[in-house]
């Protein structure tokens, strides 16, 4: 397993320094499971400000189709050709088709009644049940469309994260295409080999640099190319399909991970974030695995984070250096 970086450094006549010779140095890291490359900037990071959720909800439209008294009488119900249910719930959650959908299989879960929670209201039992409703979804698109083999879960929280919508959601597809990332993945493995996953694992446990932890189910590590401002990557300890997360120790483990990194992010000022939970069905080298990355702007403009470099040029960049983001986040991990 390599962790392949390139250091470089852009030399000019420093304005700061009266003119001297100057320059400022930057990182380019190759992803070992993607092989895709991110760019870890040397600027000197400057605290973001207190998030304003008051100002978030002030521009809020005021109708919200997911609140409780419309959610039945405007939102699409399944096919029940394909499906055993209308809707699916689990506690507060419910899960139903999504309108606009990115694929054949495109589902809402909302997590909640409230139409706005904070990450600190976030807890583990509102997402967990977000989590089982979604697994429930997937267990109907197994069951009778064998080919949409490539099955995420997946969730923009608020507006910096593309939510569109403030009510906290999560979005679930299973598709017969693969994704960028899918693709870019696979053709890792086909390259290394099975053990790409817990060679990842065991690399970065040994360094030491980035690990967080070896659970029971799930190893987390801090990714070594992030794909944003950082990356926490959950990794299995073994190949699993979603109707595994039914099982309470499971589910539990990776929500208990998932809670501590959002609080993480809040602790930050950072307020929203995007997370993928990524399964393969069938592929027995594809071990299911999440990345979670906060999202934010670059103050005083409220600058988006993804610029021509990101969304033309496919390679993420951050001010953050996945080591001592590791160091920070171990503080509070136990």
């Amino acid at each position: 397993m390599k962790f392949e970086r390139v250091l470089k450094r852009a030399t000019f006549l420093d304005p700061l320094n009266g003119f001297q010779d100057g320059g400022r140095d930057c990182e380019v890291r190759k992803d070992p499971l993607t092989g895709r490359n991110s760019r870890i900037l040397f600027f000197p990071i400057r605290e973001l400000p207190q998030p304003d959720y008051e100002q978030l909800k002030k521009k809020d439209p005021g109708f919200c189709p997911f609140c409780p008294e419309n959610i039945t009488k405007i939102t699409p119900k399944f096919n029940p050709a394909l499906f055993t249910q209308e809707r699916y719930s689990y506690g507060d959650a419910i899960c139903f088709p999504n309108a606009f959908p990115y694929d054949e299989n495109g589902a809402v879960t909302v997590l909640s009644k409230d139409h706005f929670l904070r990450i600190s209201d976030l807890t583990e039992k509102i997402i967990a049940d977000g989590i089982s409703c979604c697994v429930d979804f997937l267990i109907d698109v197994k069951r009778n469309q064998p080919e949409a083999i490539y099955q995420s879960i997946n969730w923009n929280y608020l507006p910096n994260g593309g939510s569109s919508i403030l009510h906290p959601h999560l979005q679930v597809t299973a598709s017969s295409v693969a994704t960028n990332y899918y693709n870019d993945l696979c053709r890792t493995l086909n390259e290394y080999g099975d053990t790409l996953f817990s060679d990842l694992v065991d690399t970065e446990e040994g360094l030491g640099e980035r690990f967080l932890s070896r659970d029971r189910y799930f190893s987390w590590i801090i990714a070594f190319a992030p794909q944003g401002m950082f990356d926490v990557i959950a990794i299995s300890h073994a190949y699993f399909e979603p109707e595994s997360l039914k099982k309470e120790e499971i589910l539990n483990e990776i929500v208990s991970g998932i809670k501590r990194v959002i609080d993480f992010i809040e602790s930050k000022k950072v307020i929203s974030y995007n997370m993928s939970l990524f399964f393969m069905i069938g592929n027995r080298k594809f071990i299911p695995h999440m990345r979670l990355c906060p999202r934010t702007t670059i103050p005083p403009l409220d600058t988006c984070e993804i610029n021509y470099m990101k969304m033309l040029h496919n390679e993420p960049m951050s001010t953050m250096k996945p080591e001592s983001v590791a160091e920070e986040l171990k503080k509070i991990w136990w």
